[in-house]
């Protein structure tokens, strides 16, 4: 935490480091969706729609995740500064808590919104 930098600095890296999430979620969300849909098709004989469905959620879970998770572990550590703690200490439970709840309220949530109530699907 440089105090030197400016908050349109501060902002720039921010947005940067959510560019650099989402980029990552885009690229760990289609390798899941192709590897974790043809898995369910292949090995768990079902539905080509079921399938890819499933792993469609997953996907945009992982995208969700990341970019949520890129944006929060670098405005938590600069919100602590501000705050006068040292951000090296405080954040790291917190940000570690608030990825794993990301993930899954984001993994149930779209599951729930796609799956259930959108396709109807509850094989």
């Amino acid at each position: 935490m440089d105090e030197t930098l400016t908050t349109g600095q501060k902002l720039k890296f921010a947005f940067k480091e959510l560019r650099i999430g989402f980029m990552n979620g885009v690229i760990l969300g289609v390798i899941a969706f192709g590897a974790i849909g043809g898995y369910i098709y292949y090995f768990k004989d079902k539905t080509l729609m079921f399938s890819f469905a499933v792993s469609g959620c997953i996907g945009m879970a992982l995208l969700l995740a990341m970019m949520i998770s890129s944006i929060a572990g670098t405005l938590i550590p600069m919100f602590f500064k501000k705050l006068g703690v040292d951000p090296a200490v405080a954040s790291g439970p917190l940000i570690t808590t608030l990825n794993d709840l990301v993930a899954v309220v984001s993994y149930y949530g779209l599951t729930w919104l796609f799956l259930l109530q959108m396709l109807h699907l509850t094989e």
